[in-house]
């Protein structure tokens, strides 16, 4: 992908932002019009995070986080899209896709020699987060999947456990990526 053809896809997204904010206030739907505003805000981090760090991720796959962004939170959630049938199992069927390329992407970047230094630190960071959030999820499958046809109880408070073991793990990954930062900074420079 072209970088004009980013910036063009840039350009239609940040329109469709605003047609959509401009449609939300005069519905008076302010909790809307703060979700889509903390969205507009993460994939402009996102472009921003992307050309600081000399592309951090290639083109195709910041559009298509980009366009995903914005499919599940301004579609989805501000506009309502989740009430379509299967619009939900389509982004997430989507996101194991998108997760997937990622990954196969950061195995890529390893696989060069010439990579900077800066670069392969905040790979490593978010391999380990995304492994670590990984693991939780294939944790929270084994167990449901123990509840549901073995007759186990290892879910106590079902979605309400789910979560709570989902957020330890996140607080736990935060925790440690913070460490592993750090210690990975001092070792380097």
């Amino acid at each position: 992908m072209t970088r004009d053809r980013l910036k063009i896809i840039f350009r239609i997204i940040y329109a469709i932002y605003a047609v959509v904010l401009v449609y939300l206030f005069l519905q008076s739907s302010f909790l809307n019009i703060a979700i889509a505003v903390l969205s507009l805000i993460g994939i402009s981090v996102l472009g921003w995070l992307n050309k600081k760090y000399n592309h951090l991720f290639n083109d195709s796959i910041t559009a298509v986080l980009i366009v995903f962004t914005m499919l599940s939170l301004l579609f989805g959630t501000c506009l309502n899209f989740y009430d379509i049938k299967y619009y939900d199992d389509f982004l997430h069927v989507w996101s194991g896709i998108i997760g997937c390329s990622l990954a196969y992407f950061i195995y890529g970047c390893f696989a060069e020699n010439k990579v900077d230094t800066k670069k392969k630190t905040v790979f490593i960071l978010i391999y380990m987060f995304m492994f670590s959030m990984g693991v939780a999820s294939i944790w929270e499958l084994i167990e449901f999947g123990m509840d549901r046809f073995l007759g186990f109880e290892c879910q106590a408070g079902g979605l309400v456990d789910t979560m709570i073991d989902t957020l330890d793990c996140l607080i736990g990954s935060i925790f440690m990526i913070c460490y592993y930062y750090f210690k990975i900074r001092k070792s380097l420079f």
